[in-house]
């Protein structure tokens, strides 16, 4: 399960972003946790993955994953019909949306899953050595032996 938050930081102070002057998000969160804190999503190759996307603030956030595409399974706790499901490697996660995604892990490596809104991978505008944001690691390890 992965919450995606935006929020407005002002003098260290919290509060939930709203879509109106002075009240823009500037920090962006994945469970609570700007990149590089986010936890890691593992995997081996052929495993096959579930990800649950939650929109928690009031914005879209396109989630996108890298060299993993994945099939759109669930929505708002509905089951999507066999032959309406779509392949994607990008999810439109709305506010309130919920998204369940599957896909089976294909090749090893570190990939990235991060909102394809560039200034939703940083914090209050800053690249810092590549840390903040909506960005996370699925880490996919080689097979098992036998």
């Amino acid at each position: 399960m992965i919450q995606i938050g935006e929020w407005r930081v002002i003098d260290g102070q919290t509060f939930p972003a709203m879509d109106f002057d002075g009240m823009k998000p500037n920090f962006f969160t994945l469970n609570g946790k700007a990149y590089p804190a986010t936890e890691r999503l593992q995997a081996r190759v052929g495993e096959r993955v579930r990800v649950r996307f939650i929109g928690t603030g009031q914005f879209i956030h396109p989630m996108h994953l890298h060299s993993q595409p994945f099939e759109i399974v669930e929505t708002d706790g509905n089951p999507v019909p066999i032959g309406a499901r779509l392949i994607k490697d990008t999810v439109l996660v709305g506010p309130g949306e919920r998204y369940d995604v599957e896909f089976v892990a294909r090749a090893p490596g570190l990939w990235l899953l991060h909102c394809h809104i560039n200034h939703h991978t940083t914090n209050d505008g800053a690249e810092d050595q590549g840390a903040g944001g909506l960005t996370m690691i699925l880490d996919v390890s080689p097979a098992a032996p036998g």
